[in-house]
């Protein structure tokens, strides 16, 4: 071995090296990527999930309160009347409405009950929503319970 002699790579095996770090490197980010889509999907379907539940639980409380319900199929229009408060449910295409509060997610109501028929118009005390858009197999069914006052509000009395 010569004396000025320094042991170090050679040209080649520098290059293979730098190949095999930009193979590992390319691969770590397509990882990555696939990661970080799986949690934004994740992130959604959970801000649907949240929303749809919130949701779900004012339409509740509405619906439970002494309110009069009526319920317009042709225009997608729920309307809870009472002494002290009138709510709205306006829902659309894209989105859904509660007064003017705006819920950016299609929900749509399949089915009206009143004393449990189904009817497309009218009152109502109850009723099933689909989002089936936004997570598969979600359904909301609220209902109420008509008191005596109720009955007795109405003309025939029955």
């Amino acid at each position: 071995m010569a004396a000025g002699k320094l042991k170090s790579f050679t040209l080649s095996e520098m290059i293979v090296v730098m190949i095999i770090t930009a193979i590992v490197v390319g691969m770590a980010f397509s990882v990555l990527r696939i990661v970080q889509k799986q949690i934004h999907t994740i992130q959604n379907n959970f801000e649907k999930t949240s929303t749809l539940a919130l949701f779900e639980q004012k339409l509740w409380q509405d619906f439970n309160e002494p309110h009069n319900i009526m319920y317009d199929s042709d225009k997608q229009l729920l309307i809870m009347i009472s002494e002290i408060d009138t709510v709205t449910y306006s829902f659309q295409d894209k989105f859904s409405m509660r007064n003017s509060d705006t819920i950016k997610l299609k929900i749509a109501p399949r089915k009206a009950f009143f004393k449990g028929k189904e009817i497309s118009s009218g009152q109502i005390d109850a009723l099933s929503i689909f989002a089936e858009t936004e997570l598969p197999d979600y359904q909301i069914f609220v209902s109420k319970k008509n008191d005596l006052t109720f009955f007795m509000n109405q003309e025939n009395g029955l």
